[in-house]
């Protein structure tokens, strides 16, 4: 197995797909936030049908690394760790697709600012797991990816205590129980973005400490 300056030139490949996998998702996350404030009817429909875009590239993606995986003899990395990469940045524009599909299919309108509170969250663990990704390819030293890694972890920890509170402000504060069950579910899938983000930054560590 090879890392670094050493990669063979098939191995880049590998790097490119994950990159691209990871723009979609860092794309989605930011129009799923511009979609929480769209008042606009169509062009709310607009974004959704952007973030099922990005969705439907990253499966084929996903599919091209996964093919490519079964038929390589030498990989960057090890190929688990390739294919839990791969997979985890999937997970989160699958999670982003079925928020978008709430959120126009109820007509969602934020409450007390908790979408902006919770997407903005997203938005930054989201940018700080794309530099991760692009980081990959030159690591040489595992402490800088620790400390995205810490950051990550701290916002997870903060969207959680945000969770909490939004949880007990919409039950004193909105009387529609249907309302509160709705907004109740997409908390818990921005909730799940975020930690799918932790879990990608987590498998991007471990790669550092084995290889740095």
């Amino acid at each position: 197995m090879v890392f670094g300056f050493n990669l063979l030139p098939q191995d880049n490949k590998f790097f490119e797909l994950l990159i691209q996998t990871s723009e979609l998702s860092n794309t989605s996350i930011h129009l799923l936030k511009d979609l929480t404030i769209e008042e606009d009817r169509d062009k709310a429909f607009k974004l959704g049908r952007d973030i099922e875009s990005a969705k439907h590239k990253a499966k084929e993606l996903t599919y091209e690394i996964t093919e490519r995986l079964s038929r390589a003899l030498m990989t960057p990395f090890d190929h688990e760790d390739i294919h839990r990469l791969s997979r985890g940045l999937y997970k989160i524009l699958k999670i982003c697709e079925k928020a978008q599909e709430r959120l126009i299919a109820f007509q969602l309108r934020p409450f007390q600012n908790d979408f902006f509170k919770l997407t903005s969250n997203m938005v930054e663990a989201s940018d700080v797991v794309h530099d991760l990704v692009k980081s990959i390819k030159k690591i040489k030293d595992s402490k800088p990816i620790h400390d995205k890694c810490a950051l990550i972890h701290n916002i997870e920890a903060n969207t959680d205590q945000l969770l909490n509170q939004l949880t007990i402000d919409l039950y004193h504060y909105e009387n529609d129980f249907k309302q509160i069950l709705i907004r109740k579910e997409m908390y818990g899938l921005m909730e799940s973005i975020v930690d799918r983000h932790r879990d990608v930054a987590n498998v991007i560590l471990e790669i550092a400490l084995k290889h740095s």
